[in-house]
């Protein structure tokens, strides 16, 4: 087995989840919110869900949710190809999530876990006739989901599947299991971090985040009809990368091999934030230490999402009272 050297592990970045979750709009004790052993989600799959950041600026006393309507208008879309109905709007959903929040009077970084699960117990193998239910749960978040001081990654011998199989543009349930198997693929040879290729060899995504690199002066990213998941950091990413740069993100496809001769590559997801990849299979990525845009990046964003920086205030929403006043 191969060696870490760089990384160290990281711990839990989740705390105890807090007592109240939202239930078919209703806020109600966690245990009340569990599914029997018979649940359709549980054996199948069947469902959709998504993670929402919310981060804390003690200055200010607020706590802001960090692009929550575009998390809730994603996971409408997601129903919507599952064949499935969100029962409550997006705009509403944005202010019950905020409400929940109060009523468990968050006050430190969390994570918000929107998920539309069929739970019906209904044992044959179909989408039709299933009952649905929309929970929001939320759970302390005080530390680092991967660690963004560098990781080393190697290209998974689990491949991502196509849209032909699953439909990416969907964040479902079921479709993690394939990630699961890579992530742990590569930690058990050393690694901290695994790359997933398209069934015809192309780069896609790592387990849980959109991946960039920069070759010289240019980003590139693998484009949405690359069975990736289109990441909302992602999006966030190419936008600040547009503004420092003045140049737009190239999306197209990605050889493996670009991975091995390009000077600097990140990750990026809601639970990741921006994460500099530091190898790739034992390569070094550049000069071996995290890329410098990179790390301006992470900085950026999470400055953003404290709104510690005044751009982009467009991606918050503060949940606690009227905001200060510069």
């Amino acid at each position: 087995m191969k060696q870490n050297l760089l990384a160290t592990t990281i711990p839990s970045s989740f705390g105890q989840p807090y007592e109240l979750v939202l239930v078919e709009n209703q806020i109600v004790p966690g245990d009340t919110a569990r599914v029997g052993v018979h649940a359709n989600a549980l054996a199948y799959g069947t469902g959709t869900f998504e993670g929402i950041r919310a981060w804390w600026n003690e200055e200010h006393e607020q706590l802001y949710m960090f692009e929550a309507m575009a998390h809730y208008a994603r996971l409408e879309r997601s129903a919507r190809i599952l064949g499935l109905r969100l029962p409550t709007p997006p705009e509403t959903l944005v202010e019950m999530t905020a409400e929940l929040l109060r009523r468990n009077d968050v006050r430190c970084d969390a994570y918000i876990r929107p998920l539309l699960i069929q739970y019906g117990d209904v044992l044959p193998v179909r989408m039709h006739d299933v009952q649905t239910r929309l929970s929001v749960a939320v759970t302390p978040a005080p530390g680092d989901y991967i660690s963004p001081h560098g990781v080393r990654c190697m290209i998974s011998t689990w491949r991502r599947a196509p849209d032909s199989c699953t439909p990416n543009r969907a964040k479902v349930t079921g479709t993690y299991t394939g990630p699961s198997l890579a992530k742990t693929e590569a930690v058990s040879h050393g690694f901290d971090e695994a790359i997933m290729l398209t069934v015809d060899g192309y780069v896609a995504e790592a387990t849980t985040s959109n991946i960039a690199m920069r070759i010289g002066s240019e980003w590139v990213t693998p484009a949405g009809t690359e069975d990736i998941l289109e990441g909302i950091t992602r999006a966030q990413v190419m936008v600040l990368l547009q503004e420092a740069t003045g140049s737009a993100v190239v999306e197209r496809r990605i050889h493996r091999s670009e991975l091995y001769c390009c000077d600097e590559i990140l990750l990026c997801g809601t639970a990741a934030v921006v994460v500099p990849v530091v190898e790739v299979d034992g390569r070094k990525v550049g000069d071996g230490k995290p890329g410098e845009a990179t790390l301006a990046l992470n900085s950026g964003l999470r400055a953003i999402a404290r709104r510690h920086d005044s751009r982009h205030p467009e991606w918050t929403t503060p949940v606690y009272g009227e905001e200060p006043k510069e």
